[in-house]
């Protein structure tokens, strides 16, 4: 028994010296990280800018303000065609980027000018994916490593509907839009429009609707198209239209804080969406500032960094241990443990040519 006791109590100690061990070496990676990181003094992140991604990602400077935060802004098509003109040229100024996974995946991962993510991962909280949704971290790329998904919304919004016209619980899916009541009485922005045809991905290869539904409802319901958003809004108002199809969250909620006869239209059959909109974080190859770009991820993906994202942008973060009441929608808006969902930002979705394709000849057809 004495002997049963010595070596268990000897285990119990190689256990603790080794835990201490490692705690010791990631806080000693993390002093000499922050240290150098002040000594380059300034990181560089190519990021969208738009309200509330600005505020997040800058909250940065006042956890260390002795690194100066250097917020290049655009869209992901300008910012990649600076990133790609700087490449070519062999001068390097981005160390990191936070954007949609477009531009992410089909340009700089495809371009193989990023490093993986892991390699810049020192906190303990940031390499545990135990407290991230699903027990891992999410990436968009094919490979799985290099475009992190920081953010997750869920989305099972169809559009808007006339409330006066169309009852709380008479649509309960996508398909009911096919119902020949609905025929004529429905409103959209044309699929072919620059920037709208990606919004069409989540349908066409969600397996529960897919190219047969997008046929049938751009050919069957006498289908209205318009590039005006605003007055989409107010001939859905007017009871025009019963239903506007793929209306902006931001231009219905509007519209209800002024006190127009409008709701949110939403489907509870169909497998949802899981919209990753601008929460990805990539990290460069040749960064000018590769300590302060680790001291950078380490932050944004800590417990305070994403809570700002949280905070800010109105984005589910996809730590699970931040609380979800903050949310525009609340817990609704954040993904359920064991549930299944289309991420639109996986790379098997990017490709809109078929989809494109598709809509072109429906189009050829209902001129004939």
């Amino acid at each position: 028994m004495g002997l049963k006791v010595m070596s268990l109590g000897a285990g119990l100690l190689l256990s603790f010296a080794a835990a201490a061990q490692a705690q010791s070496d990631w806080k000693s990676e993390w002093e000499k990280t922050l240290a150098a990181a002040e000594k380059e003094g300034e990181v560089a992140l190519y990021g969208a800018y738009r309200s509330g991604v600005r505020e997040a990602v800058s909250e940065f400077s006042k956890r260390y303000p002795k690194i100066k935060f250097n917020h290049v802004a655009g869209s992901g098509s300008e910012l990649a065609n600076k990133v790609m003109a700087e490449k070519r040229a062999n001068r390097h100024f981005i160390d990191i980027a936070v954007g949609g996974s477009g531009t992410m995946v089909l340009v700089y991962f495809r371009g193989g000018l990023l490093e993986a993510m892991s390699s810049a991962f020192i906190l303990p909280e940031v390499k545990d994916p135990s407290h991230w949704w699903g027990k891992k971290h999410h990436y968009a790329d094919p490979e799985g490593g290099f475009v992190l998904m920081a953010q997750g919304d869920v989305n099972t919004r169809i559009g808007a509907l006339n409330t006066k016209l169309v009852k709380a619980d008479e649509i309960q899916s996508w398909w009911d839009l096919l119902s020949p009541k609905w025929k004529g009485k429905i409103v959209m922005t044309d699929p072919r429009s620059r920037g709208n045809i990606g919004n069409w991905r989540y349908i066409y290869y969600n397996p529960e609707l897919g190219p047969d539904f997008v046929r049938r409802l751009l050919s069957e319901t006498e289908v209205t198209f318009s590039s005006n958003e605003r007055q989409m809004m107010d001939w859905l108002a007017s009871g025009k239209y019963a239903i506007y199809v793929m209306a902006k969250d931001e231009d219905l909620a509007q519209a209800m804080k002024q006190g127009l006869s409008v709701d949110f239209l939403e489907s509870r059959k169909e497998m949802a969406e899981l919209g990753t909109g601008s929460g990805h974080i990539a990290f460069f190859k040749n960064a000018p500032h590769p300590n302060a770009a680790r001291v950078y991820i380490n932050w944004f993906l800590s417990r305070e960094g994403q809570t700002a994202w949280q905070k800010y942008t109105g984005g589910n973060s996809f730590r699970a241990d931040i609380p979800k009441e903050m949310l525009p929608n609340g817990k609704a808006q954040a993904p359920k443990e064991g549930q299944k969902y289309l991420f639109t930002s996986h790379p098997q979705y990017e490709d809109i040519r078929p989809l494109r394709r598709l809509v072109e000849e429906i189009f050829a057809a209902r001129r004939k």
